[in-house]
């Protein structure tokens, strides 16, 4: 994991991140060893591409400028969503139609509030939500983090109050790294 491919990898999912995160939590989240992800986080730390707090990592300016075209297009794409996003349809639990679809993160946050619990639950336990928020929008670090608790919520209304506080924690952590990118971007073509 030494190549550097794979520190780029590194510092692009830390991008994706949006936030700061532990050498445990990104090493889950690459599903790499501990070990390597921190060999690897330590050389990145040593070159000034990330920085460390305590022991939580986040990527610098400069880890961002090696990466800011990629990562744009795809924060952009999970918050905004496009023309080549198919949409998600919410539907009751019986399979009737709520009448509700979103094609985005910020949509999804949108609708959280006024989506039945049921309907929520409904979805999340066939799974088809979190498909949606890999394949379509492709936000593997939202689906990480959902992924880290879901399990352990049976109730509809508690179950929607968690994920309506991961998914608006990461639309708002997305939109602050999309208006840094774009910073970025324009003190680099001055």
């Amino acid at each position: 994991m030494s190549s550097k491919l794979d520190i780029r990898k590194v510092l692009f999912s830390l991008g994706l991140a949006a936030s700061s995160i532990t050498s445990k939590d990104l090493s889950e989240f690459l599903e790499v060893d501990i070990k390597e992800v921190s060999r690897i986080l330590r050389r990145l730390t040593r070159r000034g591409y990330i920085a460390r707090h305590r022991r939580m990592y986040i990527i610098t300016d400069k880890g961002l400028s090696m990466i800011r075209r990629k990562l744009y297009f795809k924060i952009r794409r999970i918050i905004h969503g496009g023309r080549n996003v198919r949409k998600f349809r919410f539907f009751k639990r019986k399979g009737e139609y709520t009448g509700i679809e979103i094609g985005s993160l910020k949509e999804l946050v949108e609708i959280l509030r006024i989506i039945s619990p049921d309907s929520l639950k409904y979805h999340i336990e066939k799974y088809d939500l979190q498909r949606w928020i890999e394949e379509e929008i492709g936000d593997q670090f939202l689906l990480f983090l959902v992924k880290k608790k879901i399990g352990k919520i049976e109730n509809a209304y508690d179950l929607r109050e968690y994920l309506y506080e991961v998914f608006s924690n990461r639309l708002n952590n997305l939109m602050m790294l999309e208006k840094k990118l774009l910073e970025i971007r324009e003190h680099r073509n001055i």
